[in-house]
């Protein structure tokens, strides 16, 4: 792909700027909320309309009780908010409206903190790695793959597929494999509907490796270097035309913040028009994916991508976006969310089907 070529002096302080609130403000890895909570809401609301009147729905009543799937969708984003290294307090009080309905209750809480107890550290994270819950809500493979394959670079046995299994495996009443340590029901639907979010979010499943110039490299191929790897664009600054707006992953975090109340609405409708997954459910997560990898090659088209800079925290590069770029990102986003609850529905009622008619 093309990348921008050398910048005057004032844009090159521009940049400097970008690059260090990036270094201050990014963490090295995917922490931010994908779709934000309009959008992990939406995927919840969607799906709590699409199973009205069934087994699904009496399940999950029982085990939300009071909260709903509008609010369990960003619990996974919330616990987040726990502080392994200040005693596993809650820190972030107040911040997100949307944890108002686990925040500032012992008891919510405490769930929170006995979470992410259990899945801090038995994945073994590496020196820099993120907590291991916060490593199932995404994956990295190289686009290049064209598909989701287990063991390629950026993959994992604890990211966003697997822990899509893990949830419907502990939600089936079987057996959940390590290192997912999901003690209740509730947990794990929360992280079920939360992921079938992430896994629809471009950025969050698949990403582009640059070398120094901006090019694309195969890690696969070439080699797995640290240095070029762009972390599901959280390295790509965006130069927007009033100057450093922001990196690549905020942006499509933000997009479904963007619609408005009609769009929003409309999206039940479009849900039911997906069509219904047709393999064993047990190969979704990873179908998902790999679909998920072809949206994410539209959301990466028409990019200009300027040469590595360094920062606090790693490799950076400046991506300047097309200028159909922001319509072009709407749709996707709308496409996107409604599949997302749509899937989320199917597999809720896959989970718990209705009684067979005597």
């Amino acid at each position: 792909m093309p990348y921008a070529p050398s910048l005057p002096t004032p844009a090159r302080s521009a940049l400097a700027t970008a690059f260090a609130a990036l270094a201050l403000a990014a963490s090295p890895h995917q922490s931010a909320m994908a779709w934000g909570a309009t959008g992990h809401s939406a995927v919840g609301d969607i799906a709590a309309q699409l199973i009205k009147g069934t087994r699904a729905e009496r399940e999950v009543a029982r085990i939300l009780g009071s909260v709903s799937l509008h609010d369990i969708a960003v619990w996974p984003d919330c616990v987040k908010g726990i502080d392994p290294a200040k005693d596993f307090r809650y820190t972030v009080t107040g911040r997100y409206p949307e944890c108002a309905p686990f925040e500032n209750k012992p008891e919510e809480e405490a769930l929170m903190r006995d979470y992410v107890k259990r899945n801090n550290e038995a994945c073994g994270p590496q020196p820099g790695d993120e907590s291991c819950h916060k490593q199932y809500h995404y994956t990295n493979p190289a686009l290049e793959r064209g598909r989701y394959k287990a063991g390629s670079v950026g993959t994992s046995d604890h990211d966003i597929v697997a822990a899509l299994d893990a949830a419907r495996l502990r939600l089936a009443g079987s057996t959940v494999p390590g290192p997912f340590a999901l003690q209740t029901e509730r947990e794990a639907l929360a992280l079920l509907v939360h992921d079938l979010g992430d896994v629809h979010q471009p950025l969050h499943v698949g990403s582009v490796y640059l070398d120094e110039k901006g090019q694309r490299r195969d890690p696969d191929v070439q080699g797995d270097d640290p240095q070029a790897r762009t972390i599901g664009g959280n390295a790509l600054a965006v130069m927007g035309p009033n100057g450093p707006a922001g990196n690549l992953h905020a942006y499509w975090d933000n997009a479904p913040g963007k619609l408005n109340p009609e769009q929003l609405a409309a999206l039940p409708a479009a849900a039911r028009q997906v069509p219904a997954m047709a393999s064993p459910p047990a190969l979704w997560p990873a179908q998902w994916a790999s679909e998920t990898m072809n949206e994410a090659e539209a959301a990466y088209a028409g990019l200009r991508f300027g040469e590595r800079q360094s920062s606090l925290r790693g490799s950076r590069w400046v991506v300047t976006l097309p200028a159909d770029y922001e319509a072009r990102s709407q749709v996707l986003v709308r496409q996107q969310l409604a599949r997302a609850g749509a899937r989320l529905a199917q597999l809720l009622q896959t989970i718990w089907p209705e009684a067979a008619k005597p």
